[in-house]
Protein backbone atom coordinates (compact mmCIF):
# COMPACT_ATOMS: atom_id res chain seq x y z
CA UNK A 1 0.00 0.00 0.00
CA UNK A 2 1.12 3.35 -0.72
CA UNK A 3 0.87 5.93 1.46
CA UNK A 4 0.65 9.90 0.76
CA UNK A 5 1.64 12.70 3.65
CA UNK A 6 1.18 16.62 3.56
CA UNK A 7 4.22 18.57 3.07
CA UNK A 8 3.26 20.35 6.07
CA UNK A 9 2.78 17.40 8.56
CA UNK A 10 6.75 17.12 8.64
CA UNK A 11 8.72 15.39 11.14
CA UNK A 12 9.66 18.65 12.88
CA UNK A 13 6.31 19.22 13.47
CA UNK A 14 5.76 16.42 15.89
CA UNK A 15 8.85 16.78 17.83
CA UNK A 16 10.30 20.24 18.11
CA UNK A 17 7.39 22.52 18.43
CA UNK A 18 7.22 22.49 22.90
CA UNK A 19 10.16 23.24 24.95
CA UNK A 20 9.23 20.59 26.97
CA UNK A 21 8.62 17.86 24.53
CA UNK A 22 11.84 15.68 24.74
CA UNK A 23 13.44 15.27 21.31
CA UNK A 24 13.18 11.07 20.30
CA UNK A 25 16.18 11.38 18.49
CA UNK A 26 18.60 13.07 20.91
CA UNK A 27 17.01 10.44 23.70
CA UNK A 28 17.78 7.54 20.76
CA UNK A 29 21.10 8.35 19.96
CA UNK A 30 21.62 9.41 23.90
CA UNK A 31 20.15 4.92 24.25
CA UNK A 32 22.73 3.77 21.70
CA UNK A 33 25.84 5.67 23.04
CA UNK A 34 26.37 8.04 19.94
CA UNK A 35 27.15 11.56 19.95
CA UNK A 36 24.57 13.82 18.80
CA UNK A 37 27.83 16.14 17.09
CA UNK A 38 27.09 16.72 12.69
CA UNK A 39 30.54 14.57 12.20
CA UNK A 40 29.79 11.64 14.33
CA UNK A 41 26.39 11.44 13.12
CA UNK A 42 27.46 11.66 9.73
CA UNK A 43 30.63 9.16 10.49
CA UNK A 44 27.58 6.57 11.23
CA UNK A 45 25.07 7.02 8.84
CA UNK A 46 27.82 6.79 6.55
CA UNK A 47 28.78 3.61 8.55
CA UNK A 48 25.26 1.91 7.71
CA UNK A 49 24.83 2.91 4.41
CA UNK A 50 28.49 1.53 3.57
CA UNK A 51 29.57 -0.40 6.08
CA UNK A 52 32.82 -1.53 6.35
CA UNK A 53 32.11 -4.84 7.83
CA UNK A 54 30.76 -7.18 4.91
CA UNK A 55 27.25 -9.20 6.87
CA UNK A 56 29.42 -12.28 6.40
CA UNK A 57 32.15 -11.14 8.78
CA UNK A 58 29.46 -9.89 11.29
CA UNK A 59 28.15 -13.12 11.19
CA UNK A 60 31.01 -14.71 12.09
CA UNK A 61 31.66 -12.24 14.83
CA UNK A 62 28.45 -13.37 16.44
CA UNK A 63 30.30 -16.75 17.26
CA UNK A 64 33.66 -15.03 18.64
CA UNK A 65 34.49 -15.99 22.08
CA UNK A 66 34.44 -12.39 23.32
CA UNK A 67 31.07 -11.36 24.57
CA UNK A 68 31.52 -7.91 23.83
CA UNK A 69 32.20 -8.52 20.04
CA UNK A 70 29.44 -11.04 20.09
CA UNK A 71 27.08 -8.08 21.20
CA UNK A 72 28.65 -4.95 18.62
CA UNK A 73 28.05 -7.86 15.93
CA UNK A 74 24.13 -8.32 16.74
CA UNK A 75 23.64 -4.35 17.27
CA UNK A 76 25.68 -3.82 13.74
CA UNK A 77 23.54 -6.39 11.87
CA UNK A 78 20.40 -5.00 13.89
CA UNK A 79 21.03 -1.63 12.04
CA UNK A 80 21.24 -3.15 8.65
CA UNK A 81 17.07 -3.74 9.01
CA UNK A 82 14.98 -5.71 7.19
CA UNK A 83 17.10 -5.71 4.07
CA UNK A 84 19.28 -7.98 5.41
CA UNK A 85 16.95 -10.58 6.10
CA UNK A 86 17.46 -12.91 2.45
CA UNK A 87 20.85 -13.07 3.64
CA UNK A 88 20.38 -13.75 7.39
CA UNK A 89 17.06 -16.80 7.17
CA UNK A 90 19.51 -19.61 5.09
CA UNK A 91 22.08 -18.72 8.88
CA UNK A 92 19.01 -20.23 10.79
CA UNK A 93 20.67 -23.74 10.95
CA UNK A 94 24.39 -22.45 11.37
CA UNK A 95 26.34 -25.35 12.98
CA UNK A 96 27.54 -22.95 15.86
CA UNK A 97 24.46 -22.57 18.54
CA UNK A 98 26.23 -19.41 19.77
CA UNK A 99 25.61 -18.28 16.13
CA UNK A 100 22.41 -19.68 15.21
CA UNK A 101 20.75 -18.56 18.66
CA UNK A 102 21.75 -15.02 17.83
CA UNK A 103 20.34 -15.16 13.84
CA UNK A 104 17.19 -16.47 15.38
CA UNK A 105 17.06 -13.45 17.82
CA UNK A 106 17.67 -10.62 15.32
CA UNK A 107 15.47 -12.71 12.28
CA UNK A 108 12.83 -12.65 14.97
CA UNK A 109 13.36 -8.57 15.74
CA UNK A 110 13.45 -8.02 11.69
CA UNK A 111 9.83 -10.11 11.42
CA UNK A 112 8.17 -8.77 14.19
CA UNK A 113 5.76 -6.78 12.21
CA UNK A 114 7.03 -3.55 12.93
CA UNK A 115 7.73 -0.73 9.87
CA UNK A 116 9.86 1.56 12.70
CA UNK A 117 11.78 -0.72 14.33
CA UNK A 118 14.80 0.74 16.58
CA UNK A 119 17.46 0.18 13.89
CA UNK A 120 15.01 2.28 11.67
CA UNK A 121 14.30 5.07 13.47
CA UNK A 122 17.74 5.32 14.14
CA UNK A 123 18.75 5.77 11.22
CA UNK A 124 15.86 7.92 10.53
CA UNK A 125 16.82 10.15 13.70
CA UNK A 126 20.66 10.99 12.60
CA UNK A 127 19.32 12.01 9.16
CA UNK A 128 16.28 13.82 10.17
CA UNK A 129 18.84 16.05 11.95
CA UNK A 130 21.57 15.79 9.95
CA UNK A 131 19.36 17.44 7.20
CA UNK A 132 17.70 19.73 9.60
CA UNK A 133 21.40 20.98 10.15
CA UNK A 134 22.24 21.79 6.94
CA UNK A 135 18.51 22.97 5.98
CA UNK A 136 16.31 24.11 8.85
CA UNK A 137 13.06 24.22 8.69
CA UNK A 138 12.89 21.69 5.58
CA UNK A 139 10.39 19.16 6.07
CA UNK A 140 11.23 15.70 7.07
CA UNK A 141 10.87 13.20 4.51
CA UNK A 142 10.70 9.97 6.99
CA UNK A 143 7.17 9.51 6.96
CA UNK A 144 6.80 9.86 10.50
CA UNK A 145 4.29 12.16 12.19
CA UNK A 146 4.87 11.32 15.54
CA UNK A 147 7.21 9.16 17.77
CA UNK A 148 7.15 8.86 21.75
CA UNK A 149 9.89 6.22 22.80
CA UNK A 150 8.59 6.77 26.74
CA UNK A 151 12.55 7.35 27.59
CA UNK A 152 11.52 10.33 30.37
CA UNK A 153 10.09 8.92 33.53
CA UNK A 154 7.13 10.14 34.68
CA UNK A 155 5.64 9.50 38.41
CA UNK A 156 2.30 10.56 36.89
CA UNK A 157 0.28 10.81 34.01
CA UNK A 158 -2.53 13.49 35.61
CA UNK A 159 -1.35 16.30 33.46
CA UNK A 160 -0.65 13.75 30.43
CA UNK A 161 3.13 12.92 28.96
CA UNK A 162 4.60 15.42 26.63
CA UNK A 163 2.56 15.60 23.89
CA UNK A 164 -0.07 13.21 25.18
CA UNK A 165 -3.38 13.87 27.05
CA UNK A 166 -4.16 11.57 29.86
CA UNK A 167 -7.90 10.74 29.64
CA UNK A 168 -10.18 8.49 32.54
CA UNK A 169 -13.18 8.58 33.88
CA UNK A 170 -12.89 7.29 37.09
CA UNK A 171 -9.57 9.89 38.70
CA UNK A 172 -7.28 6.65 38.57
CA UNK A 173 -3.37 7.04 37.62
CA UNK A 174 -0.70 5.87 35.29
CA UNK A 175 3.10 6.42 35.20
CA UNK A 176 5.96 5.83 33.15
CA UNK A 177 9.04 4.07 34.20
CA UNK A 178 12.00 2.47 32.83
CA UNK A 179 10.86 3.15 29.29
CA UNK A 180 7.52 1.34 29.71
CA UNK A 181 4.25 3.69 30.31
CA UNK A 182 1.67 1.75 32.30
CA UNK A 183 -2.15 2.34 33.01
CA UNK A 184 -3.07 1.51 36.98
CA UNK A 185 -5.55 -2.33 36.92
CA UNK A 186 -6.71 -3.31 40.33
CA UNK A 187 -9.53 -0.75 41.24
CA UNK A 188 -12.67 -0.66 42.40
CA UNK A 189 -14.46 1.66 39.84
CA UNK A 190 -14.90 0.91 35.75
CA UNK A 191 -14.32 3.04 33.49
CA UNK A 192 -11.59 3.65 30.64
CA UNK A 193 -8.01 4.79 30.97
CA UNK A 194 -6.24 6.09 27.60
CA UNK A 195 -3.11 8.62 26.49
CA UNK A 196 -4.08 10.39 23.76
CA UNK A 197 -2.95 11.93 20.71
CA UNK A 198 -4.76 15.02 19.22
CA UNK A 199 -4.53 15.73 15.58
CA UNK A 200 -5.59 19.24 16.27
CA UNK A 201 -2.36 19.27 18.83
CA UNK A 202 0.07 17.76 16.44
CA UNK A 203 -0.77 18.91 12.82
CA UNK A 204 -3.04 22.07 14.07
CA UNK A 205 -5.54 20.03 12.16
CA UNK A 206 -8.93 18.78 12.71
CA UNK A 207 -8.32 15.22 11.76
CA UNK A 208 -4.86 12.84 11.00
CA UNK A 209 -4.48 12.19 7.19
CA UNK A 210 -6.77 9.99 5.41
CA UNK A 211 -4.26 7.11 5.73
CA UNK A 212 -2.04 6.50 8.19
CA UNK A 213 -0.37 3.89 10.45
CA UNK A 214 -0.24 3.43 13.95
CA UNK A 215 2.27 1.04 15.48
CA UNK A 216 3.39 -0.09 19.43
CA UNK A 217 4.57 -2.31 21.57
CA UNK A 218 1.75 -3.22 23.61
CA UNK A 219 0.33 -5.68 26.85
CA UNK A 220 -0.38 -5.96 30.39
CA UNK A 221 0.07 -7.85 33.60
CA UNK A 222 -0.81 -10.91 34.66
CA UNK A 223 -3.14 -10.09 37.68
CA UNK A 224 -6.89 -10.55 36.36
CA UNK A 225 -6.39 -12.12 33.05
CA UNK A 226 -9.51 -11.84 31.06
CA UNK A 227 -11.39 -9.44 33.18
CA UNK A 228 -9.58 -6.07 31.34
CA UNK A 229 -8.36 -5.41 27.70
CA UNK A 230 -5.79 -3.10 26.27
CA UNK A 231 -5.66 -1.78 22.47
CA UNK A 232 -5.53 1.09 19.90
CA UNK A 233 -8.67 3.87 19.50
CA UNK A 234 -9.11 5.70 16.05
CA UNK A 235 -11.95 8.28 16.86
CA UNK A 236 -14.35 6.74 18.15
CA UNK A 237 -13.70 2.94 17.89
CA UNK A 238 -10.56 0.58 19.14
CA UNK A 239 -8.91 -2.41 18.75
CA UNK A 240 -8.36 -4.56 21.58
CA UNK A 241 -7.28 -7.94 22.74
CA UNK A 242 -7.38 -9.06 26.80
CA UNK A 243 -3.65 -10.44 27.67
CA UNK A 244 -3.00 -13.79 29.02
CA UNK A 245 -6.50 -14.46 27.86
CA UNK A 246 -7.12 -17.90 26.12
CA UNK A 247 -7.23 -16.75 22.11
CA UNK A 248 -6.71 -13.33 22.99
CA UNK A 249 -10.37 -12.52 22.46
CA UNK A 250 -9.74 -9.62 19.73
CA UNK A 251 -12.94 -7.98 18.99
CA UNK A 252 -13.22 -4.04 17.52
CA UNK A 253 -15.73 -1.52 19.62
CA UNK A 254 -17.02 1.61 20.09
CA UNK A 255 -15.03 3.84 22.58
CA UNK A 256 -18.38 5.85 23.74
CA UNK A 257 -20.35 2.79 24.72
CA UNK A 258 -18.44 -0.26 24.37
CA UNK A 259 -20.82 -1.56 21.99
CA UNK A 260 -19.25 -4.65 19.15
CA UNK A 261 -18.40 -3.26 16.01
CA UNK A 262 -16.56 -6.39 15.25
CA UNK A 263 -17.57 -9.43 17.45
CA UNK A 264 -14.81 -11.22 19.45
CA UNK A 265 -12.45 -13.74 17.44
CA UNK A 266 -9.71 -16.16 18.83
CA UNK A 267 -6.34 -14.84 17.55
CA UNK A 268 -5.00 -18.01 16.95
CA UNK A 269 -2.44 -18.07 20.25
CA UNK A 270 -2.95 -16.51 23.89
CA UNK A 271 -1.19 -13.20 24.30
CA UNK A 272 1.78 -13.68 26.80
CA UNK A 273 0.95 -11.65 29.75
CA UNK A 274 4.03 -9.09 30.99
CA UNK A 275 4.93 -9.05 27.22
CA UNK A 276 4.85 -6.63 25.22
CA UNK A 277 3.71 -7.80 21.38
CA UNK A 278 4.36 -5.40 18.19
CA UNK A 279 0.76 -4.08 17.10
CA UNK A 280 0.21 -2.63 14.20
CA UNK A 281 -3.28 -0.59 12.70
CA UNK A 282 -3.43 0.79 9.04
CA UNK A 283 -6.37 3.18 8.45
CA UNK A 284 -7.78 4.10 5.66
CA UNK A 285 -10.46 6.68 4.78
CA UNK A 286 -13.26 5.13 1.74
CA UNK A 287 -14.28 7.75 -0.77
CA UNK A 288 -17.45 7.44 0.86
CA UNK A 289 -15.84 8.15 3.84
CA UNK A 290 -16.10 4.28 6.07
CA UNK A 291 -12.97 3.41 7.38
CA UNK A 292 -10.55 0.36 6.34
CA UNK A 293 -8.57 -0.52 9.29
CA UNK A 294 -6.24 -3.42 9.12
CA UNK A 295 -4.57 -4.78 12.04
CA UNK A 296 -1.37 -7.04 12.97
CA UNK A 297 -0.11 -8.29 16.33
CA UNK A 298 2.40 -10.61 16.45
CA UNK A 299 3.82 -12.77 19.31
CA UNK A 300 7.12 -14.49 18.71
CA UNK A 301 6.47 -16.39 15.43
CA UNK A 302 2.55 -16.22 15.77
CA UNK A 303 0.76 -13.36 14.10
CA UNK A 304 -2.88 -12.52 13.96
CA UNK A 305 -4.05 -10.44 11.00
CA UNK A 306 -7.74 -9.26 10.32
CA UNK A 307 -9.36 -6.27 8.06
CA UNK A 308 -12.44 -4.40 8.57
CA UNK A 309 -14.40 -1.68 7.08
CA UNK A 310 -15.79 0.67 9.83
CA UNK A 311 -19.35 2.75 9.20
CA UNK A 312 -18.27 6.49 8.87
CA UNK A 313 -21.09 7.40 10.79
CA UNK A 314 -19.84 4.54 13.83
CA UNK A 315 -16.23 5.71 13.64
CA UNK A 316 -16.43 9.56 13.22
CA UNK A 317 -13.88 12.05 12.98
CA UNK A 318 -9.97 10.34 12.38
CA UNK A 319 -9.47 13.11 15.08
CA UNK A 320 -7.92 11.06 18.04
CA UNK A 321 -5.20 8.17 18.45
CA UNK A 322 -5.65 6.73 21.80
CA UNK A 323 -3.42 3.91 23.91
CA UNK A 324 -6.69 2.32 25.77
CA UNK A 325 -6.74 -0.13 29.33
CA UNK A 326 -10.51 -0.75 30.09
CA UNK A 327 -11.61 -3.06 32.69
CA UNK A 328 -12.11 -2.83 36.67
CA UNK A 329 -9.74 -4.96 37.45
CA UNK A 330 -7.01 -6.77 35.85
CA UNK A 331 -3.34 -5.98 35.49
CA UNK A 332 -1.18 -2.61 34.46
CA UNK A 333 -1.50 -2.13 30.49
CA UNK A 334 2.19 -1.94 29.41
CA UNK A 335 2.82 0.17 26.05
CA UNK A 336 5.99 1.23 24.28
CA UNK A 337 7.53 2.78 21.23
CA UNK A 338 4.41 4.54 20.18
CA UNK A 339 4.93 5.71 16.22
CA UNK A 340 2.37 7.19 13.71
CA UNK A 341 3.08 7.80 10.12
CA UNK A 342 3.00 7.12 6.81
CA UNK A 343 4.36 4.74 4.43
Amino acid sequence: MKWLVPAALSLLSAVLTAEETVDWRLELLKENGLPAETEALKKFLDGVDRPGTSLDQLVRQLGSEDYKLREQAQHAILLRGRKALPQLRPLLGSDDPEVRIRIAAIVDELEAGVQWDKSDLLRLAVGSLLRERKHPGAPGREGLLFVELFSKDSPSLAKGYQRLKFETGVGVNGSVREGIARLKGKRDDDGDQRLLLLAKDLTGKAEFPDSFRIQTRIGGGEDGVGAYHVGISIGNVRALFHPGYRGGAFRIEQVSDNKPVVNTTDMGFDPPPGELLPMRVDVKRQPNRDVEIRVMITSGKDTFRTTHTVKAAIIGKLDRIGLDRSGRSGGDALFDDFVVGVE
